[in-house]
C-alpha cells in the first residue's frame, strides 16, 4: 500500500502547504523574541485559550493518535491506559497540586526548582533525566511523521523521519515557545476537526455507538474485554480466549503492569519540562491551574477518538499484520473511507498532532541544556548567551532524537518508556520538593539513583517471565522480544518508583544533621508562599504576587 494511494500526491501537496504555514509562523514568532524569557516561556503572557491549547497539543501526539489507535486495535481499552487515560490524569493532578506553586516560583525550567531545593548535583541529575526523556518522546513523534510520509509518498521510512526532523528544527529554532504556542493552537483546531470527521464517517460502518461500547472480548486482536479498566479476575476469564489479568499477565505482575500503565504518564509526566514549560508560560497561576483542568477534559474527549477508531477498524479488518496494526490504522482508515479532500485534512491533522508534541519536547530539552546545562560550564552567562545556547541545542537534541527514532521505529512504546524514566528518577524528589520539608540533597540524589537502579535490576528479574509470556506472538515457538522487553520495563517501573520513594525517605531522615534541608524559594530568592496552592479547591485568600512572601 505504501506509496500506492491514488491521491497520494494530493496528500503530499497538502502537507507541503501545511509545513510552509508552520515555517511562516515560526518566522513571525521570532520577531517577538528579545531574551531567554521570551524564548523559553513565551514572556509569561499566555492567556487561558493559548495555555489550554498548548497544554493539550503537547500531549496529543503520535502516541495518542497513531499508537493509541493501534494499541486499541490489539488490546482494547487496556492497551490505552497509558495514554490517553494516564495523560489526562497527569494534567488533572498538575492543575490541582503543582501548577500554582510552579508558576508562583517564576522558574524558567524544571531544573531551576531542583537546583534551588536540592542543590546543583541534583540539578545535573534532573537535566540528564529530562533530556533523555524528551529525546525519547521526540523520537516517538518522528517515527509517526516518517510513517505518514512513507505511507503516502513511498519514501523509505528512515528518509521520511529525516525529512520531518529538518522541518521541526527550523521552525522551533526560529520562534521558541511563542512559535510553539501559536503552532500548537492552530494544530489543536486542525486535529480536532480531523478526528471528528473521521469518527463521523467511521461509527456508522460498524452499526453505531452500541456496537462500539459493548464489552466484547472478541473486539480486539488479543481477545481482551473491550472496555476493561482493571485486571480481569481469573475466575471471570473466558476459558477459550483466556482474557484474564492485565494484558494477559495475572497475579501481582498483572496488577503491577496495570499500575505501571497509570503511573508511567499519569505521574511520570508531571516532572516533565515540556509540561511545566507551559505552566510557567501562563500569564498567572490561576490561568496555569485552570488551563490544566481544561486540557485534561479536552484530552479525555478528543484523545479517545483515535482509540475508538482503532476499535472500529478491528471490526472492519481484523487481519492486519502486527506492524500495520501498531502504526498505520488511522492512515488505512483515511485512504479507505474518506474522500480525497477529507483525507488531506485528516492526514494534516495527524501531522499537526505529531508536530505539536515534537516541537514542545525539542524546546524542552534544549531549554534545560541551554539555560541550565550551559551555566554549569559558564556560571556568569547572561540572558543573551543562554538564549544563544538554547538555540544551538535545538538541532543537537533533534539529531539524537532522530537516531533514537531510526533505532526503534515504534511509536507507543518509545513514548511510554520516555516518561517511565522520569517516573522512577524524578517524580518522588519533585513532589517532595514542594510537600515534604525534611527532604534534602542526599535524599533526592539517592531517590534518583535508587529508583533507576531498582528499575534496571527488576527489568532483568522480570524479563524471563515476560519472555515466556510472549512466545508465539509473531512466530510459533519464538519469543517476540520487542513485547517481552517493553512489558518487563513497564512492570519494573513500579518497583523503581517504590525504591525511589523509600530511598528518599530513609536517606533524608538519616542525614538531617549532616545535610540540613533547604526551603523551597522562588527565582527571586524569597521563600515560596503556599497560600491557596491546591488548584480551584484551595482554601484561604488568593495569593497576590506583589505581597511579601512569608516563611513557609
Amino acid at each position: 500500500m505504501e506509496g500506492g494511494y491514488e491521491y497520494g500526491n494530493w496528500v503530499i501537496f497538502g502537507l507541503c502547504i501545511y509545513m510552509a504555514a508552520m515555517l511562516f509562523i515560526g518566522w513571525y514568532a521570532s520577531k517577538r523574541i528579545k531574551g531567554a524569557t521570551d524564548y523559553i516561556v513565551a514572556g509569561r503572557r499566555l492567556g487561558i485559550f493559548f495555555c489550554t491549547g498548548t497544554l493539550f497539543a503537547t500531549w496529543f501526539g503520535s502516541g495518542t493518535c497513531m499508537g493509541g489507535a493501534g494499541n486499541a486495535y490489539i488490546f482494547g481499552n487496556q492497551g490505552v491506559i497509558f495514554d490517553p487515560w494516564g495523560a489526562a490524569l497527569c494534567l488533572l493532578l498538575t492543575g490541582f497540586f503543582f501548577a500554582r506553586l510552579m508558576r508562583r516560583g517564576k522558574y524558567l525550567t524544571l531544573v531551576d526548582l531542583f537546583e534551588i531545593r536540592f542543590g546543583k548535583a541534583m540539578g545535573v541529575c534532573a537535566t540528564i533525566a529530562l533530556v533523555i526523556a524528551e529525546v525519547g518522546w521526540v523520537g516517538a513523534q518522528l517515527v509517526g511523521f516518517g510513517t505518514i510520509i512513507h505511507f503516502f509518498a513511498g519514501v523509505p521510512l528512515p528518509w521520511g523521519i529525516t525529512i520531518s526532523t529538518i522541518i521541526l528544527v527550523v521552525y522551533t529554532y526560529l520562534g521558541g515557545m511563542w512559535s510553539v504556542t501559536l503552532t500548537d493552537v492552530f494544530q489543536v483546531i486542525i486535529v480536532t476537526i480531523g478526528m471528528i470527521v473521521m469518527l463521523f464517517v467511521a461509527v456508522p460502518l460498524v452499526g453505531g455507538w452500541d456496537a462500539i461500547f459493548s464489552n466484547d472480548p472478541a473486539g480486539n486482536w488479543m481477545g481482551i474485554n473491550q472496555w476493561s479498566f482493571i485486571p480481569t479476575p481469573a475466575s471471570a476469564a473466558d476459558p477459550e480466549l483466556g482474557n484474564a489479568g492485565f494484558m494477559y499477565y495475572t497475579g501481582y505482575m498483572g496488577w503491577f503492569y496495570w499500575l505501571g500503565a497509570w503511573l508511567a504518564i499519569g505521574f511520570g509526566s508531571i516532572p516533565a519540562q515540556d509540561l511545566m514549560q507551559r505552566v510557567l508560560s501562563a500569564k498567572d497561576e490561576k490561568t496555569a491551574s485552570y488551563s490544566s483542568y481544561l486540557a485534561s477534559g479536552l484530552y479525555c474527549v478528543v484523545g479517545m477518538m483515535p482509540v475508538i477508531i482503532g476499535m472500529i477498524y478491528f471490526k472492519l479488518n481484523p487481519d492486519l499484520s502486527l506492524d500495520d496494526a501498531l502504526n498505520k490504522i488511522l492512515l488505512n482508515m483515511a485512504v479507505e473511507h474518506l474522500n480525497p479532500f477529507f483525507a488531506v485534512i485528516f492526514v494534516s491533522a495527524l501531522v499537526a498532532a505529531l508536530m505539536s508534541s515534537s516541537d514542545s519536547a525539542i524546546l524542552a530539552a534544549a531549554s534545560c541544556l541551554g539555560y541550565n546545562g550551559y551555566k554549569y560550564f559558564n556560571p556568569k552567562a547572561d540572558e543573551q548567551q543562554t538564549l544563544k545556547a538554547t538555540r544551538i541545542f535545538i538541532p543537537i537534541v533533534t539529531i539524537f532524537s532522530l537516531i533514537m527514532a531510526l533505532q526503534f521505529q515504534v511509536i507507543y512504546n518509545l513514548m511510554v518508556v520516555a516518561w517511565s524514566v522520569l517516573l522512577v528518577g524524578l517524580f518522588a524528589p519533585y513532589a517532595a520538593a514542594y510537600f515534604w520539608k525534611k527532604a534534602n540533597h542526599y535524599g533526592a540524589i539517592s531517590a534518583f539513583l535508587g529508583g533507576f537502579s531498582a528499575w534496571i535490576i527488576a527489568y532483568f528479574i522480570h524479563l524471563p517471565a515476560t519472555s515466556e509470556a510472549n512466545i508465539g506472538i509473531v512466530e510459533e515457538g519464538v519469543v517476540y522480544f520487542d513485547w517481552a522487553m517493553w512489558d518487563s520495563l513497564y512492570v519494573s517501573s513500579v518497583w523503581g518508583l517504590m525504591a525511589s520513594i523509600l530511598c528518599l525517605i530513609v536517606v533524608s531522615l538519616a542525614t538531617q544533621k549532616s545535610d540540613p534541608p533547604k526551603p523551597l524559594r522562588d527565582m527571586d530568592g524569597k521563600l515560596l508562599n503556599y497560600s491557596n496552592w491546591a488548584g480551584i479547591f484551595g482554601k484561604g485568600r488568593e495569593y497576590v504576587e506583589e505581597e511579601t512572601n512569608p516563611s513557609t
